[in-house]
């Protein structure tokens, strides 16, 4: 039994006849879907009226809505100094989206009492949750919420007073987090943000050489850009503290009592407070007040844009307070005016701190504080000198004095706290010349790190003398490896402290011949045999220097007859 429906009827009831449900989809025609203009919102302007006029700001937003991602960003720009040289554009605003959040920044108007403003606007979806640090979702109660049309944004606007970066807030809020170049989401907007914070740096009072674009707005008082813990400062003084030497000595004092440990400052400032007979004395006070008055001068300075001057005076004086310490240590009965004598020298000779106490004992037991002085005066000329031929360019940032490393006194001092830990001693050297020091040091150390061994002497088993042309050479093979080493120290080079041409010898892979030219060390020769046949695989003079041809036809001659001497007692044995 079946039934036609009505019309009317077959439209009702349309959605249980599939025929007619799909020729009712053939025959409508869909409507294209309209695009929104605001994918990512129509936010409320961001920036006052007085910095950037509403339609800048929604011709910006709009643009930005309808742009790819690295490129969503305004940047609004102004010329600065139009009539001069250096007339340029610099961006005194910035708008962008950015991880499901819109930012802005701008620089103040000219009558704006405050150092820059920012702003940021977000809509509260899962998606926003995901992404948007903790630092803006975790005061979102605090934020005003603003409809656009039918979408509600979280929005939030601070105006950055020099109070308030006072009190700390030296965040980069014109900056959203990961914005960085090496995003390619972040390739084009990073620099621009470059560009605004350059900007916003020629209008503050700045210190170039320091890392927080905001150090120098954070000092109030000196001892804040000297960076001492506010905690050595006692609290009535903070305000309008002085930077003076009673002052100072006051604060250094205080360390062990704040921090109830010894900290790295603590030891830094000790070095001063262990010193006082020497750094409370008229001259030392008079000196240590010139320094910290530099300072002051330079804090003061609205012109100075170096941190660096500012520290610099009191850097000095820890810088002097360490080598004084150091000195102190070995020789406790130190007359002052050696310090005051050799003031600019102790400023820049670097001086290992870490020294036993056995090398202490030593240098004090052998070596009059008389000698020390002398030598690392005649060590600062030396490389004063150096300096002055330009060959140097080592200069302190922290005391803008010369650096001088004093390596072969600091390595000495390395050797013979190897010798004491190793329970040997070592005689005082006659006389105290740092170069001779260090040799002298430096083969007793060697000696202790490596055992002597026996050599083979097969070619020359006793030296082997030629005379020629008022020439006296004398060929000989080091009998034990110290000899060896000693060797190799006198005439500067490597044979005796690379442990190859040793363990070559005792293979018996090769002869090292040493030669010595009227009594005083000459040549080191390496000699290997192959079918018979002796060849030289190198021979070197002093400081590894190579022989001239006239040099080499001569030993060519006297080594002839060397081998000579030594065949004819092989033959009458």
């Amino acid at each position: 039994m079946e039934f036609r429906l009505p019309t009317n009827l077959q439209t009702e009831l349309i959605a249980y006849d599939p025929q007619l449900k799909a020729m009712a989809r053939e025959q409508t025609v869909k409507k294209p879907t309209k695009k929104s203009k605001y994918p990512l919102g129509n936010i409320p302007h961001l920036i006052p009226y007085n910095i950037i006029r509403e339609s800048l700001q929604q011709d910006a937003i709009d643009n930005i809505n309808a742009n790819q991602a690295r490129y969503r960003f305004r940047k609004f720009t102004t010329p600065v100094d139009v009539a001069t040289p250096q007339a340029r554009l610099i961006t005194k605003a910035i708008i962008y989206h950015y991880e499901q959040c819109w930012y802005a920044a701008w620089l103040p108007g000219k009558d704006d009492d405050y150092i820059y403003g920012y702003a940021f606007a977000f809509k509260d979806t899962a998606a926003a949750r995901k992404v948007l640090s903790r630092s803006i979702l975790n005061n979102i109660a605090t934020y005003e919420e603003v409809t656009v049309g039918r979408t509600k944004f979280f929005v939030s606007r601070k105006l950055v007073t020099k109070a308030d970066i006072q009190a700390g807030m030296t965040q980069h809020h014109w900056r959203a987090e990961h914005v960085a170049r090496y995003y390619e989401k972040a390739a084009e907007l990073a620099p621009a943000l470059d560009e605004f914070r350059k900007a916003l740096q020629e209008t503050i009072p700045v210190w170039d050489d320091h890392r927080e674009l905001f150090s120098r707005m954070c000092c109030k008082e000196i001892w804040e850009a000297l960076e001492i813990n506010k905690e050595l400062v006692p609290e009535h003084k903070r305000d309008g503290w002085q930077l003076t030497v009673d002052n100072l000595l006051e604060t250094f004092n205080r360390t062990t009592t704040v921090y109830g440990y010894e900290s790295y400052r603590d030891i830094e400032y000790a070095y001063v407070t262990k010193n006082l007979h020497v750094f409370n004395t008229p001259f030392f006070r008079k000196w240590m007040q010139q320094e910290l008055d530099t300072c002051t001068k330079n804090f003061n300075d609205p012109n100075n844009r170096l941190h660096e001057d500012v520290v610099r005076g009191f850097k000095r004086i820890l810088k002097l307070a360490q080598s004084v310490e150091y000195i102190r240590c070995i020789w406790p009965d130190c007359s002052v005016d050696y310090y005051q004598t050799h003031i600019e020298e102790l400023m820049s000779i670097r001086l290992n701190q870490r020294h036993n106490e056995y090398v202490n004992g030593w240098l004090r037991q052998h070596m009059p504080v008389a000698s020390f002085f002398k030598i690392i005066n005649k060590y600062y000329e030396q490389e004063l000198a150096k300096n002055k031929e330009g060959s140097l360019r080592n200069i302190s940032k922290e005391t803008g004095k010369l650096v001088f490393w004093f390596s072969d006194w600091n390595d000495t001092m390395s050797m013979l706290g190897r010798i004491f830990n190793a329970d040997k001693t070592i005689d005082p050297p006659k006389r105290w010349r740092l170069n001779e020091f260090h040799d002298y040091v430096q083969a007793e150390s060697w000696k202790i790190s490596n055992p002597n061994e026996l050599l083979p002497q097969d070619l020359f088993p006793e030296p082997i003398k030629v005379q020629r042309n008022d020439k006296s050479w004398s060929f000989f093979q080091p009998h034990d490896t110290h000899q060896l080493a000693m060797w190799g120290k006198a005439v500067r080079n490597c044979v005796g402290s690379a442990s190859g041409y040793a363990e070559g010898v005792r293979k018996k892979q090769h002869f090292i011949v040493l030669c010595m030219l009227d009594g005083q060390p000459h040549f080191t020769i390496q000699l290997k045999v192959s079918n018979g046949m002796m060849s030289v695989e190198q021979i070197r003079g002093l400081c590894n220097s190579t022989l001239t041809v006239e040099h080499k036809d001569e030993y060519t001659e006297v080594f002839r007859i060397a081998l000579q001497t030594r065949e004819a007692a092989l033959t009458s044995a």
